[in-house]
């Protein structure tokens, strides 16, 4: 929850180089709050959770507004069903005209008129492939509209808006340039709550993505050698399949779509179930696999146990920290 040292943060003296990267919805807010943030780390100062309950939307509002510390940037990430990221062709035209022309094309994914939709376009190093193109995030109009009104209203207006995709992107690169020597192709999984969502970067850009069934419970067991209840059933041995099908899946459309750009490394989390997966994964990928050591990345306050990152949900907004800033 956001007690103690968020108290002491409010007022407008800590906002000077200070970030909050928050995930607002309609029941709850998740936060971190760092300072000295960087493509490299950052500085955690304080995090939490606070959830409405049965208060009305309003009092909610006024109750996080009182709590939350100020901050010079503030950052939203938005929750995966409010947007959509593509990845296409990109469009034979002059790079004045590529994200309209790139809106357009994205159209065949979403539905309404393409005015509808605010839209970001990361292009995909031509070197990694045969083909040049596109990564685009597209999200509705009104829910970039509302997301900012409510940061408004929390005394929060939006720098910018951040995806899990990039997210995870900043927190592997920011992994790789912590170890001497990484390689300039990895990939990451994270996986939690029955489902993964795994990217390729080379060279620090985000290049591949993709989010599948992957029951870490299941697999962990597996690794163990448990043979539960749940592992024995049909239900057990299909979920077990799927999990590993659908990552054998990942890797070979990358392989497939870029075989001059092998992936070189792994990094994962998966919660208490890490240490499992990673043994499985050496043995199913052949692959480099190791853990993310978020220590590495980030400092804890004196006296906090715990750190976010033993919890997935936080990673989006701990990745979200390190996102470069635009320079004015």
């Amino acid at each position: 929850m956001i007690k103690g040292l968020l108290s002491k943060l409010s007022g407008r003296a800590y906002v000077k180089g200070y970030t909050l990267a928050l995930t607002l919805e309609d029941n709850s807010l998740r936060y971190v709050l760092a300072f000295n943030t960087s493509a490299q780390g950052a500085t955690l100062v304080a995090w939490g959770t606070e959830l409405r309950g049965s208060q009305t939307r309003n009092a909610f509002t006024k109750r996080i507004k009182s709590l939350l510390p100020a901050a010079e940037r503030s950052i939203a990430v938005l929750a995966p069903r409010e947007y959509q990221i593509l990845q296409i062709d990109s469009p034979n035209v002059p790079p004045e005209e590529l994200v309209s022309a790139v809106r357009w094309r994205a159209m065949e994914f979403v539905e309404g008129s393409p005015n509808d939709y605010t839209l970001d376009v990361l292009p995909v190093l031509a070197e990694v492939g045969r083909n040049e193109n596109v990564i685009a995030v597209v999200a509705h109009n009104d829910l970039i509209r509302a997301r900012m009104v409510d940061c408004v209203e929390l005394g929060h207006p939006l720098s910018v808006i951040e995806v899990a995709e990039t997210a995870q992107r900043n927190l592997l690169h920011a992994q790789l340039l912590a170890e001497p020597g990484a390689p300039n192709v990895a990939a990451a999984l994270v996986a939690d709550a029955g489902r993964a969502l795994m990217i390729v970067t080379v060279k620090g850009e985000l290049c591949f993505f993709r989010r599948f069934e992957f029951d870490s419970d299941i697999l962990a067991a597996a690794v163990d050698n448990v043979q539960s209840a749940l592992i024995g059933t049909n239900a057990g041995a299909e979920a077990l399949a799927r999990s590993l099908t659908q990552l054998h899946r990942s890797l070979d459309l990358w392989d497939d779509l870029y075989p001059q750009t092998p992936i070189m490394t792994m990094r994962v989390d998966a919660g208490g179930m890490t240490d499992a997966i990673i043994d499985l994964l050496k043995v199913e990928t052949r692959l480099d696999t190791r853990p993310f050591d978020m220590s590495l990345v980030f400092k804890l306050p004196n006296g906090k146990a715990a750190p976010p990152w033993k919890d997935a949900a936080y990673l989006p907004l701990l990745g979200a920290l390190l996102r470069p800033k635009v320079k004015s």
